[in-house]
């Protein structure tokens, strides 16, 4: 079946869900942010949370997800997938796209 994963990043925890094509929601689940560990941490924990979401829908739905979608307080650089400040996670310039 094909699905997205949809993860927001908060500064204290974060929330994620596989979505199918037509919108429905197919899992959800929740981690905590880890902010207290440090901002290479939170890149870290997102990475780690996206891996599960993608090896759930494997499992699952016996295909990864055809796109991820990423949410995060601050300012951001779309264009150039930069997280340009986020006091929530203590970014400042961080390389967020090419980091995930």
């Amino acid at each position: 079946m094909e699905h997205v994963i949809a993860l927001d990043v908060g500064g204290t925890g974060m929330k994620a869900a596989l979505v199918g094509a037509g919108g429905e929601l197919l899992h959800q689940a929740r981690r905590a942010t880890g902010r207290d560990r440090g901002p290479e941490a939170v890149v870290t924990g997102i990475l780690d949370f996206a891996g599960e979401l993608r090896a759930h829908g494997v499992r699952r739905y016996g295909r990864p997800a055809s796109a991820a979608g990423l949410a995060v307080p601050g300012i951001v650089d779309e264009r150039e997938g930069l997280a340009v400040y986020s006091a929530n996670l203590g970014w400042r310039d961080l390389p967020l796209r090419a980091l995930l």
